[in-house]
């Protein structure tokens, strides 16, 4: 009796070494974990491997309480969501956060790749605007030079072949190149620009005819013109755009263009004897030195503003 009842005790005290040896481990490493991550991944680790195991009641338990309250505080960040894969990769959120770091990583993606779309619709949105300044700069430009060219021909009632060699080489050289014929040589420049209309860009063209004519071979008279040439050179220097029933804007445009044309004559035509009282239809007349240039508005949407450049006595 002695005996048995001694050995009835034994197996009471000695219940963790009769137990299977792997059961025992896994469940030691719940009981000895550092850290509630560290216990998380032993518990699922304990319940993945011991669906038997002698303690596997206590441990399901608190593994049930534990890991929602984790997963609660993981799932509000990336990085919260990495490290519950980090700790529970298979555990019972696991999917749900791997899809949700996939979210993120996408959400990411299109954030990054809106950002490079945004970045290149400014840039090249700010690429039209310098695009269009520049064409508006030529515009102004291609003029201002053509007066002054004109204005300061030297060889009235001498071959085009003694104009100067600039005025030549941009004439005859440079595209598009003049063509003559029937005592006149005429260079059209077309010339796109655009202006700020709104919240767009709205694309024109300057028309510039650079006309001699010619008497006998021998040049005789200049002009410069082009359809509502005043309005689209006001557009250019002013970004404004003038419509053609907007008479109000058309006087502002006309008064725009004396002023830019004064300027491109310089000092050799600003001298008080060179000015003379503009006359409509001029709305400029400068005479000296044997030459008198003259700038026209058109009266009619059919005619051209021009100016016109001829000696004071015709050869």
């Amino acid at each position: 009796m002695l005996l048995l009842a001694s050995a009835l005790g034994g197996c009471a005290a000695t219940q963790s070494v009769t137990a299977d040896t792997t059961d025992y481990d896994l469940y030691r490493r719940t009981r000895t974990a550092t850290s509630s991550e560290a216990r998380l991944r032993a518990s699922f680790d304990y319940l993945e491997r011991a669906p038997d195991g002698r303690w596997r009641p206590e441990v399901k338990a608190w593994f049930d309480r534990a890991e929602p309250l984790y997963w609660e505080r993981m799932q509000t960040s990336v990085g919260g969501l990495r490290a519950y894969l980090a700790t529970l990769p298979r555990g019972p959120h696991g999917k749900l956060a791997a899809e949700r770091v996939l979210e993120q990583r996408a959400g990411a993606r299109m954030d990054q790749a809106r950002d490079r779309e945004l970045l290149d619709d400014a840039l090249s949105v700010e690429q039209r605007l310098a695009d269009a300044d520049q064409m508006r700069k030529t515009v102004v430009r291609e003029l201002g030079e053509w007066t002054a060219r004109l204005a300061t021909i030297p060889s009235f009632g001498k071959p085009t072949s003694e104009l100067p060699h600039e005025t030549i080489h941009h004439y005859r050289v440079l595209e598009p190149v003049a063509r003559c014929a029937d005592e006149r040589c005429k260079k059209t420049l077309a010339l796109p620009y655009a202006i700020p209309d709104g919240k767009r860009l709205s694309a024109r063209k300057a028309l510039l005819d650079v006309e001699l004519g010619l008497y006998r071979g021998n040049v005789v008279r200049a002009r410069l013109a082009g359809p509502e040439l005043w309005s689209r050179l006001y557009e250019c220097s002013d970004r404004t755009p003038v419509r053609a029933d907007d008479a109000q804007a058309r006087t502002e445009a006309i008064a725009r263009a004396v002023q830019i044309v004064e300027s491109a004559l310089g000092p050799r035509f600003a001298e008080a004897s060179c000015q003379r009282e503009a006359v409509s239809p001029w709305v400029l007349e400068r005479e000296c030195r044997g030459v008198r240039i003259r700038m026209q508005a058109a009266l009619t949407p059919e005619t051209d503003d021009e100016i016109t450049v001829e000696p004071v006595q015709q050869p």
